[in-house]
């Protein structure tokens, strides 16, 4: 199977029915779509248990993101990994089928960097030559987000690059670790994944002291990998994390205008 497209939800049953019938309107078929349901307190899973194809795993706790997504690697099947959120959507009937020819022609690599567009046409992120380069990923590129990286499912698993679970900010962490330990990339530059910007009720928009500690545990995570990392990208890496604490100062900024 080429592609385990992994889909964490807790209480989506607003937009988890579009999010599915993207990725089951593809024009091609070898491919997977798990939705790890994170102890949602809607319908989320009896939307998702409507959807043949689709297969659904329960968490018995709520895990946030990260735990959810690892659990659905535990049963993934495809040779590579899509991370959609709940609220993405493919960005065309036919990408997959475009996506599966591109890593045929130049190879497999550990990384494939795909486009991103956003919703409201605001943002659009698309790789080429130059910002696909891991110097450039580290120093310049400013969206730590997992789903614009097609993950090699054996490369995960040989470098064991999982998630922190129970915890917001999982990205990071994980995008930098699978960045720096991997030897081989290749990009499309086309939009693979549609993303909603700025929703009002999304999680990252709401603002809280545990979201706070939170980025703090992750940023020891990423510092900690800061210590193993090669010379070479030590700088890199460096800059990343100096990025990740603009972040936080942020969130808190942003977490006292909300208090007020």
């Amino acid at each position: 199977m080429k592609f385990s497209i992994i889909i964490a939800a807790y209480n989506a049953e607003k937009e988890i029915a579009r999010t599915l019938e993207s990725t089951l309107n593809q024009t091609y078929n070898d491919y997977e779509v798990i939705v790890v349901n994170d102890a949602s307190t809607d319908k989320t899973a009896e939307i998702v248990a409507g959807f043949d194809r689709v297969r659904l795993v329960n968490n018995e706790i709520n895990m946030k993101a990260g735990g959810s997504r690892n659990n659905g690697l535990k049963v993934a099947n495809g040779e590579y990994i899509i991370f959609l959120d709940s609220d993405d959507i493919l960005a065309s009937s036919d990408v997959l089928e475009k996506l599966a020819k591109a890593i045929e022609e130049k190879g497999d690599t550990d990384l494939v960097y795909i486009g991103m567009n956003s919703s409201d046409n605001e943002r659009n992120l698309i790789p080429n030559a130059e910002n696909s380069v891991k110097e450039t990923r580290l120093v310049e590129w400013k969206y730590a987000n997992v789903c614009d990286v097609c993950w090699n499912k054996a490369f995960l698993d040989k470098n064991n690059i999982r998630f922190v679970e129970h915890r917001f900010f999982e990205d990071f962490p994980f995008y930098y670790e699978g960045l720096l330990k991997s030897e081989s990339y290749n990009f499309v530059e086309f939009p693979v994944i549609t993303y909603t910007r700025n929703r009002a009720d999304s999680m990252t928009t709401k603002f809280n002291m545990q979201k706070i500690l939170d980025y703090y545990y992750n940023m020891t995570v990423l510092s900690e990998l800061y210590m193993k990392t090669e010379d070479k990208y030590k700088d890199g890496l460096w800059q990343a994390i100096l990025r990740q604490h603009k972040n936080i100062e942020f969130y808190m900024l942003n977490m006292r205008r909300d208090e007020e």
